[in-house]
């Protein structure tokens, strides 16, 4: 299997990296300088949510010239049907997990709860991933599909890691520009940038290991989606006021961390190491060398 020359994959992830923050932290703080709030769906959708697609758009077609040919684009439904029913029940799996946690801890009460008043969500939980796939691989296309297997090739736990990072990392502006509200405090942005580390970092462990699988981005936006839509507003919903924003996501750690858990030792961790297209590349049996190393 060919694999990209160091130069141009270092070239790439700089490229991108550059093109994913510039454009997006540039468009958040325009919102905070026209006093709107990224509380807004569409202020999410029309700022930055497709940023990272288009850098990695912008990266394969013109900077690197490597093409498409590992870009996942493919459902491969056929083929991994199990991979996508995987990533469609670990959003009311970790959703479970965090009710379970929140109520051992006596944060919140299911007795309290008016589940009536849900019903609705209930139902929609096994859609809304699946439904919010085209939003979400606004994202996926460009930190997973491009940035993973790129950063550290050949060990997809450090690579994974350090994409979680960097991804996180991204998300900073975020709580200072109303992402949680308008009435969100200093301390409370603070704690959002430091809890958004580890968030990143679980939640990609959780698409890096379906797209490993897969080689298709697709699942990746369903475990993406699902955790924003399912758990975190599943979360949000179901308890109301009874946790603050940090509260929930510190439960929402607690509840990923053994799945995420399980999927390390379930093993057969794996990257898929960039196809160069009319791009310089080294030897098959140095490509192959690395790929035995994590």
């Amino acid at each position: 299997m060919e694999i990209m020359r160091s130069s141009t994959r270092r070239t790439g992830i700089l490229s991108y990296i550059a093109l994913s923050f510039g454009p997006a932290w540039v468009a958040w703080a325009a919102v905070g300088a026209m006093g709107l709030g990224l509380d807004d769906p569409v202020i999410q959708l029309v700022t930055a949510a497709f940023i990272p697609a288009a850098a990695a758009v912008i990266v394969r077609r013109w900077i690197t010239r490597e093409g498409f040919a590992d870009a996942g684009l493919r459902l491969g439904l056929r083929r991994h049907w199990r991979i996508y029913v995987f990533a469609s029940a670990l959003p009311p799996l970790i959703l479970g997990i965090a009710l379970l946690i929140a109520w051992a801890g006596g944060l919140w009460s299911p007795a309290a709860t008016d589940w009536s008043q849900h019903l609705l969500f209930i139902a929609a939980i096994p859609v809304i991933p699946l439904l919010a796939m085209p939003i979400f691989f606004g994202e996926e296309f460009g930190w997973t599909a491009y940035l993973r297997d790129r950063l550290l090739p050949g060990r997809p736990v450090a690579t994974t890691f350090a994409t979680g990072l960097i991804w996180g990392v991204w998300h900073w502006p975020l709580p200072w520009v109303g992402y949680f509200g308008a009435q969100t405090s200093a301390w409370d942005a603070v704690i959002a940038m430091v809890l958004w580390i580890p968030l990143s970092v679980l939640l990609e462990f959780l698409i890096g290991f379906v797209w490993g699988r897969s080689g298709s981005v697709w699942p990746s936006t369903i475990v993406h989606g699902g955790g924003n839509l399912v758990v975190a507003a599943g979360l949000d919903t179901f308890t109301g006021s009874a946790m603050s924003i940090t509260t929930s996501t510190v439960v929402y750690l607690l509840a990923m961390t053994p799945v995420v858990a399980a999927t390390l030792l379930w093993g057969r961790w794996r990257t898929m190491p960039p196809r160069p297209h009319n791009a310089a590349v080294v030897s098959s049996a140095d490509a192959g060398s690395r790929a035995h190393h994590r």
